[in-house]
């Protein structure tokens, strides 16, 4: 037994924001990381490359997660556009009957597979003769 319901759903497309975000300030930090390169440090100066590049890290990582963040939100605001819909079947299924257990379903498989391998395998005499029709074979 079974009922069937149909039901009409609108689509709407997501963007996945936190994907961005991480993707965005990962992007940031390398660019940070690169342009401290860029830029010698004078002699005497109080501090080092290796401070210069963690500064330009985190700056370059908090750049390119608000950039995410915003091209997030325009990502979001084009996909609210593209909206569609759809018509949704829902079927249950009501099993009156119990499924066999694991022990009935093997013992049908083997009775299945004993139908085949009851009937008696022989082998040609001849090497030239491939099979025997059932008049031969008696």
């Amino acid at each position: 037994m079974s009922s069937e319901t149909q039901q009409s759903v609108e689509l709407q497309r997501s963007v996945r924001i936190g994907r961005l975000l991480i993707v965005g300030a990962i992007a940031g930090a390398v660019v940070g990381a690169l342009v401290t390169t860029l830029y010698k440090v004078p002699e005497g100066a109080l501090y080092s490359i290796g401070q210069i590049a963690g500064f330009m890290l985190i700056i370059g990582g908090a750049v390119g997660l608000t950039l995410g963040g915003l091209l997030a939100l325009i990502l979001t605001a084009a996909a609210k556009r593209k909206r569609g819909t759809a018509v949704l079947e829902h079927t249950v299924v009501v099993d009156e009957g119990l499924e066999p257990a694991a022990d009935e379903a093997a013992s049908t498989d083997e009775a299945a597979a004993g139908t085949v391998t009851d009937v008696p395998a022989e082998q040609p005499s001849d090497s030239g003769s491939a099979e025997k029709t059932e008049e031969e074979r008696g």
